[in-house]
């Protein structure tokens, strides 16, 4: 396994851009998603780092040697593709074979007859052989190697694409979206045998998807794209808990958080004319905006920061999300309540809310992340 270096990529399709000097490092047995809305580039990053996309401008790094101008076999990567890429005419352990076939059989020794008997082609089918059983061994496929990729299930194609690139002890995996197409149940159940494989490897991770929660559930780091460029990389609990930008924020997180005006006037930020325990030091009035996780808003009877009523509810058993027409704003926020609270969500109820300044994300006039922001007070009252 290896350290990779993204130096400043760009990439443009004619007049369009699709890449604006990305930079990222990745270290050795990392596990670094991108993720991003569709056309966000990510895919195209992931083509450059595999060799199979040139870039036009920028380096890739790995293990401290230019790859940048190195054919996409040169690399020694792996890349695990969105439709598997199975042979349907070999059987799992001969599409698990390809790629050592490929690497270590001259072009006579893989002719189908005559190749058996070619010198040296038998002691190298045993050595191939033993790595397929062994990369089926370690993902628990090895009942199914006998059998044509018609006669699997999504969940096993998927183990065998990853077989087919575990096979050949490569730098790094790369994985584009490889549960998109498989059913919810399976992609909960993939995702895990994906996280615990890399636990068991320490490999050098690098998985695209769109879906916040595969990114959020398996990775070390995530990097946020959007337009091209990478808005964040961080620790999953950091993306969410302190993202940089609003578009991260409102990117990361299901329900998505809650995104209000705030008017700020000298030091003191104002919420529909009311003043919140927050001072900002800023040069000048500007509109701002506060960003609120619903688990971050409370119900409650006293001094309340805002009002209105219950629009919609949904009850997950564990967890009940609300959504609150507000009295005050034309739109809607979504709050999280417990079971206990159901009882105060029936739909038309009048309820007030509050939130702790410390859980305010409070964003520019451009969407930047403004951190110089202190906290006077507490103003969540006692939850009625």
């Amino acid at each position: 396994m290896a350290q990779l270096a993204i130096n400043n990529i760009t990439k443009t399709f004619g007049d369009t851009s699709v890449l604006k000097g990305i930079s990222l490092d990745i270290q050795d047995g990392e596990f670094v998603s991108l993720v991003g809305p569709s056309g966000c580039g990510k895919s195209t990053l992931l083509r450059i780092i595999a060799g199979l996309e040139e870039p036009s401008g920028g380096h890739i790094m790995i293990a401290g040697t230019d790859v940048t101008s190195t054919r996409a076999s040169d690399r020694n990567l792996s890349m695990v593709f969105q439709s598997y890429a199975l042979y349907p005419h070999l059987t799992v352990a001969e599409n698990i074979a390809v790629p050592l076939r490929m690497r270590t059989m001259n072009a006579t020794q893989r002719l189908p007859l005559i190749g058996r008997v070619m010198p040296g082609a038998s002691d190298k089918a045993k050595e191939i052989a033993q790595a397929v059983q062994h990369a089926a061994n370690v993902l628990e496929i090895d009942l199914l190697l006998d059998r044509k990729p018609g006669q699997l299930s999504g969940g096993q194609r998927q183990r065998v694409a990853l077989g087919r690139a575990l096979v050949r002890e490569p730098a790094a995996f790369l994985l584009d979206e490889p549960l998109s197409n498989l059913d919810a149940k399976l992609r909960v159940q993939t995702r895990s045998e994906i996280a615990e494989l890399h636990r068991r490897l320490n490999a050098t991770f690098i998985y695209v998807t769109h879906d916040q929660v595969e990114a959020m559930t398996m990775s070390d780091r995530i990097a946020v794209m959007m337009g091209g460029e990478i808005l964040q990389c961080a620790p999953p609990e950091v993306v969410y808990d302190d993202p940089d930008d609003i578009r991260v924020a409102e990117f990361i997180g299901s329900p998505k958080i809650n995104i209000l005006p705030v008017e700020r006037t000298e030091r003191d930020l104002f919420l529909f004319g009311q003043r919140l325990p927050l001072t900002a030091k800023l040069d000048a009035p500007a509109l701002l905006q506060i960003g609120l996780r619903p688990e971050a808003l409370r119900l409650t009877k006293t001094a309340p920061l805002m009002t209105g009523q219950v629009a919609h509810c949904e009850n997950l058993g564990s967890e009940i999300f609300a959504q609150i027409a507000l009295d005050e704003h034309t739109g809607r926020v979504v709050i999280k309540a417990t079971p206990e609270e159901r009882h105060k969500l029936s739909l038309g109820a009048k309820v007030g809310l509050g939130f702790a300044a410390t859980d305010a994300l409070v964003f520019g006039p451009k969407g930047k992340r403004l951190r110089d922001i202190e906290a006077t007070a507490c103003s969540v009252s006692e939850v009625a």
